[in-house]
């Protein structure tokens, strides 16, 4: 039963997330947004907010800030593999050329969701995330937006034929059913932890929330994709993963005056494949700028392999 639950959450989210993507296609239109303005900032956020909410329930009303930490950990693994990998496969034939990305998504996207990961890494090397930490991780999101602002032009607006009352009732009623099902996703998977002997609720964490709270993420890629938008839907996904690394991060941490951030060795192999895994990303993309469906198929099958390296690498 427990286990139908879960299940039954993720599947809730992937519906909500429809309103989200009208609520927020509607939003960058009526705000002149070009697609990867959009995908890394209102997609981005609205389809982050599982993490967020994953991440800030878990610090604050169960107390075990390792919760969001593997899920968004995992989660942006998630979204530099099998969000690309899909949205590759999800792009018709006709409306791309190898899922062709703007070079400017390259340069702006990955490399500044680089220096935020490693900003994170160093600002928790000492074991901890302090108040001040976090002041630090919001600022660079705000320094990303900005240079997100700066940058924009040179791309087709977003179409929307949504009146604003839809726009906001959309991402109002969205979000707030998100953070009900987020909720409803924590006490499953506390429950299944409990249930197996050996398996930590961080653990659990990785390997069911992080995909269960990518399910949004992955939809919304993979209906820009058809649009024929891989720029807007990889964007999407290191604009996900900056805000995952640092609202969904910093929020929690303020909220109760700083957390421990110990480097167990669960935490120390996810911050590794993090890194490895942008890497990868970088150098298929770099290649022409293209993802081909081989490579898409490539980055589907390293997911799951990097969890099967977790569960290896990662003592019980």
């Amino acid at each position: 039963m427990v286990w139908l639950l879960l299940f039954l959450s993720f599947g809730a989210m992937w519906l909500v997330s429809v309103e989200l993507e009208k609520g927020c296609a509607g939003a960058a239109h009526r705000l002149r947004l070009p697609p990867s303005v959009a995908g890394a900032t209102l997609l981005a956020i609205s389809s982050s907010a599982p993490e967020f909410f994953t991440s800030l329930l878990g610090t604050v009303r169960h107390g075990v800030f390792e919760i969001g930490l593997m899920a968004i950990l995992w989660s942006a693994i998630f979204n530099l593999t099998v969000l690309p990998g899909a949205s590759a496969l999800a792009t018709p034939h006709e409306k791309r050329g190898k899922g062709t990305i703007f070079h400017k998504v390259v340069w702006r996207d990955a490399l500044s969701y680089l220096v935020i990961a490693l900003l994170l890494l160093f600002l928790v090397s000492d074991g901890n995330l302090s108040a001040l930490d976090s002041v630090i991780l919001l600022g660079a999101y705000g320094a990303y937006i900005l240079l997100l602002k700066d940058s924009q032009g040179g791309e087709s607006v977003i179409p929307s034929q949504y009146a604003p009352w839809r726009i906001a009732l959309s991402l109002i009623l969205g979000i707030a059913l998100i953070a009900l099902l987020t909720e409803v996703m924590i006490g499953a998977g506390t429950q299944i932890a409990a249930g197996i002997s050996g398996l930590s609720l961080p653990l659990v964490s990785a390997l069911l929330f992080a995909a269960g709270t990518s399910v949004p993420d992955t939809f919304l890629s993979v209906i820009s994709a058809r649009k024929g938008n891989i720029s807007g839907s990889i964007s999407n996904a290191f604009g996900s993963n900056s805000f995952d690394l640092t609202v969904c991060l910093a929020v929690p941490a303020l909220a109760v005056g700083g957390v421990e951030v110990p480097f167990t060795p669960m935490v120390s192999v996810s911050f590794s494949m993090l890194l490895g895994t942008l890497l990868v990303a970088l150098i298929l993309v770099r290649t022409g700028y293209e993802i081909s469906k081989k490579e898409g198929v490539f980055l589907l099958f390293l997911y799951p392999a990097l969890l099967w390296g977790l569960l290896y690498l990662t003592p019980t």
